[in-house]
């Protein structure tokens, strides 16, 4: 079963800039991402971690990660310092990693955070095509908690099509993601963030293509796509229905002492499906799509 805060769908980044916007972002948003990346010009950034501490104060409430800079750049030890006693009392869950392009990166900030005393603490952001050729060796360094893509450098990269009408230069990427993470045993990917803040519609599109290729969540850059992105994610009551009916049959084989069963219709169940159904209803609690 995932953890609680595994199951937070909606994530919005606020600059580290902002500390006003903590707060605000909190009451709407599933979790927060505050980002020292590339909403912080490098000439901002020592002044955003020097005020991250007063500004987190005990937490947010809801589950909060901090986006730090690429292991291969000055600010990531920098970052890494700054995060560390949020880390350790508790008031931010994990890190996501930016741009990280090998197994070698993933190692390296691994090494930067094993003191934390927390086993999966690294969100990797994969950015380029070499990032999602290593993915499975990306997902198998000791220390990760899961993978993501960052679609907006990995466009660059492979040199599609601006904007976000265009992505089927993206399908084997979001598939490989999704395979080397879960492969790993690690947490359905969050689904990167659509660009085009007023497309809402194009968003919610989008957001039922990624569900199909076996995302879990996304990351939004505006308030206006929280709601949607949420209702999106969230199951449908056929799909409860059926989870229900998967975790009742399973106490039944529970009880007989059988590994296997069928539902009424004749669909099979096993371990695979029984987790598949505890997910689905976990998320039930947040609401029906």
């Amino acid at each position: 079963m995932p953890a609680p805060w595994e199951l937070a769908l909606a994530w919005l980044y606020v600059p580290a800039t902002r500390p006003d916007r903590f707060a605000k972002a909190a009451a709407i948003a599933d979790g927060v991402v505050i980002d020292l990346e590339d909403a912080v010009h490098p000439a901002g950034r020592a002044e955003a971690r020097a005020g991250l501490a007063d500004a987190l104060g005990a937490g947010l409430g809801v589950p909060t990660v901090v986006r730090v800079n690429p292991p291969s750049s000055p600010d990531f030890e920098l970052d890494v310092a700054a995060v560390t006693p949020l880390v350790l009392s508790g008031v931010i869950l994990a890190v996501r990693v930016a741009k990280v392009d090998s197994a070698v990166d993933a190692e390296m900030a691994a090494a930067a955070t094993s003191h934390w005393g927390i086993d999966r603490r690294l969100i990797c952001q994969l950015e380029t095509a070499r990032a999602i050729r290593d993915a499975h060796q990306i997902a198998a360094v000791p220390g990760v908690h899961s993978l993501m893509l960052g679609e907006a450098d990995l466009r660059a990269d492979l040199g599609l099509p601006r904007g976000t009408s265009h992505d089927d230069g993206l399908v084997l990427a979001r598939q490989s993601v999704v395979l080397a993470a879960r492969a790993a045993g690690l947490p359905s990917p969050l689904a990167s963030a659509f660009v085009n803040v007023t497309d809402l519609d194009g968003l919610a599109a989008d957001c039922e293509r990624q569900r199909a290729l076996g995302f879990l969540g996304r990351s939004c850059i505006h308030p206006d796509q929280v709601d949607i992105v949420r209702s999106t994610f969230l199951p449908a009551s056929a799909d409860v229905d059926w989870a229900e009916s998967v975790l009742e049959r399973a106490q039944g084989m529970k009880s007989a002492g059988s590994g296997v069963a069928t539902l009424a219709d004749g669909s099979f169940i096993d371990a695979p499906v029984i987790r598949q159904a505890e997910t689905i209803s976990a998320l039930a609690a947040r609401g029906l799509r």
